[in-house]
């Protein structure tokens, strides 16, 4: 029988960039962390690049494609720095150096001399955009900025253009744009209030460039934007969101991945027919836009990271004119069988209002029913739960438990009507979705209503404790990993520059700390009854590590069982590969143990 270590070993990969003939560089976790390796498309023999011990957290290519910017911060701080890798070098040069402050990468001239990347070093609540030179050191202010977020996002292949996102909130990330010889910036689209506008990509003269937006639209669509006359035009949309593009290096061909009730769906768009193209497609499953899709720069082929139940995240390639779609990086499974991997299935209820809210159900092979379940629920609260490959939701599955994995209201991914049904005054309604699985749950067959779990991450991690206090009779254990239990608290401890993204959620400390305490599980911490496992990062910029103290010192207090990990070289999340086999193990046997003995 496989442990849980098993499959945590499995290998994943992250984002990927397109070197010189063919050739990929990608981050892959084979050391323990996330690391940068080469391989092309063929199937050469992976080579790694680098050798440190704390996380690559972002990649991109540089002009020449022979070298390779990425981020890096240490024991999941955040504060990132950015690293130049030079093509043959034993060791990546730090760009930034300056651990006290984050930076986010923005690309880099044509020429390769300057990189670009903003910096709240002046001040830690807001970013500056700032260049460097490569060569020299030399650190020139760009713009001087007094907004949380401004993140570069696309410098034009020309060099004179670069653009930004002001992000205030989900629903609130606008798109500047800054002329490099005149030092003008603007809003490419002033009218567009409270929308979206993101993963713009740039055509080969510099003209314009194309993005996603959802300004006057429940979903995000694909618009043009032309810099001459600063005028923005429809291209594509669908039924759902489209997240991710990419433009071939001939403008012929636009990548395109639509969010199709939690799959990945790419579509390529032929400019030169303004029509769909007839290409072969990957299988069904998950293509992480966040990690980037991405032509080559001299080819129709495509590059991107995907992912299903049964097949963790790989680089794949699409080649547009050889016809063809496959996997070139490797993640052995080792001793565990393809067999004993399972697809999730994409289910829905009705809550308490009459809405359609969907889940994906991961059922046990062979499983007595109705039997264990686990219901578990994402981060964000502005994120999704996707038909991806979880380690952990594998193995216990592997073990009998069935597990549920809801999109509640306010999650993304199904309009903005959806995604704001949980703002601020309306936070337990999200709450009540999960009251409403449950009955269902029960009533179809699948959970005995004796041995039904609750587990999250992040907001995931804020929904395990408001459902185990608001709702406490439905749950024999719960597992909160980096959640927040105050509300209040959270918003006054953290990082400066996340503050008022967040309060765009779930309300401001200036008018709102009455229903902050209101929805704060911290408040209602004498109606929990179930075991409690709670995991957190010592370093954890985004929720302190005081949200999980101060929950587990009140449930001491009171003589609840309460089982704490706290992790000194960790943040948000577990990155490291043995604090991951220290942690998920215990959590495995916390659930078996309140779950599958004897409930009757």
């Amino acid at each position: 029988m496989s442990d849980v270590k098993q499959y945590f070993s499995i290998e994943t990969n992250g984002a990927a960039v397109w070197l010189r003939d063919g050739e990929i560089a990608y981050t892959n976790n084979k050391s323990g962390t996330m690391q940068i390796w080469k391989t092309d498309i063929n199937g050469k023999k992976p080579e790694q690049l680098t050798f440190g011990t704390e996380r690559i957290w972002r990649l991109a290519g540089t002009p020449g494609h022979q070298d390779v910017l990425f981020a890096s911060d240490m024991g999941g701080n955040e504060q990132e720095q950015i690293y130049l890798l030079r093509a043959g070098a034993k060791e990546p040069v730090n760009l930034t150096a300056n651990p006290s402050a984050r930076h986010y990468m923005g690309g880099m001239t044509p020429d390769g001399q300057w990189v670009y990347y903003s910096s709240n070093r002046r001040n830690p609540a807001s970013f500056d955009i700032m260049k460097k030179n490569v060569e020299t050191g030399e650190e020139i202010m760009v713009l001087e900025n007094h907004d949380n977020y401004n993140n570069p996002c696309g410098v034009s292949p020309d060099g004179r253009y670069m653009l930004y996102n002001k992000l205030k909130g989900m629903s609130d990330n606008k798109m500047w744009i800054i002329d490099m010889i005149t030092g003008e910036a603007k809003d490419i689209d002033p009218q567009g209030s409270y929308a979206q506008y993101a993963t713009p990509a740039w055509k080969s003269d510099s003209t314009g460039f194309y993005l996603t937006c959802d300004y006057d639209s429940e979903f995000m669509y694909v618009a043009y934007y032309d810099v001459a006359s600063a005028a923005m035009t429809r291209v594509y949309e669908d039924k759902w969101d489209v997240e991710g593009l990419a433009l071939s290096y001939d403008d012929r061909y636009l990548a395109m991945v639509v969010n199709t009730d939690g799959y990945g769906e790419l579509k390529i768009l032929d400019l030169k027919i303004n029509a769909l193209a007839d290409t072969v497609l990957p299988p069904k499953g998950f293509i992480n836009t966040y990690s980037g899709i991405e032509f080559a720069p001299d080819s129709h082929r495509l590059l991107f990271n995907f992912s299903s139940g049964k097949r963790p995240s790989g680089i794949w390639v699409l080649d547009m004119d050889a016809d063809f779609v496959r996997r070139i990086t490797d993640s052995p499974l080792g001793e565990i069988s393809e067999d004993d991997l399972v697809e999730p299935l994409l289910c829905e209820y009705h809550s308490y209002d009459g809405l359609r809210v969907p889940y994906w159900l991961y059922r046990a092979h062979g499983a007595k029913q109705p039997g264990p379940v686990v219901l578990e629920i994402h981060g964000g609260p502005e994120g999704q739960e996707f038909p991806m490959y979880s380690p952990l939701l594998q193995y216990l599955v592997g073990e009998g438990f069935s597990i549920v994995a809801p999109n509640v209201r306010g999650s993304t991914g199904y309009g903005k009507h959806y995604h704001h049904l949980d703002d601020v005054e309306k936070r337990l309604d999200s709450v009540h979705d999960v009251e409403c699985l449950v009955k269902h749950l029960i009533e179809a067959g699948i959970a005995d209503p004796k041995r039904i779990a609750v587990m999250g991450a992040s907001y995931g991690g804020y929904m395990t404790l408001a459902s185990i206090t608001n709702y406490p009779d439905l749950w024999a254990a719960a597992v909160d990993t980096v959640g927040m239990s105050d509300l209040e608290t959270f918003l006054e401890n953290t990082a400066e520059y996340r503050r008022a993204h967040r309060e765009s959620e779930y309300g401001t400390l200036a008018h709102d700390r009455e229903t902050l305490r209101r929805v704060s599980p911290i408040h209602k911490v004498d109606r929990i009854t179930a075991p409690l496992m709670v995991i957190h990062g010592a370093n954890d910029p985004r929720v302190p590590v005081s949200e999980a103290d101060q929950i587990v010192a009140s449930l001491e207090k009171r003589g609840v069982p309460v089982k704490y990990l706290r992790y000194p070289d960790e943040g948000h999340g577990l990155s490291k590969r043995k604090n991951q086999f220290d942690c998920y193990p215990q959590v495995a046997a916390f659930l078996k143990e309140h779950l599958l003995s004897d409930k009757d």
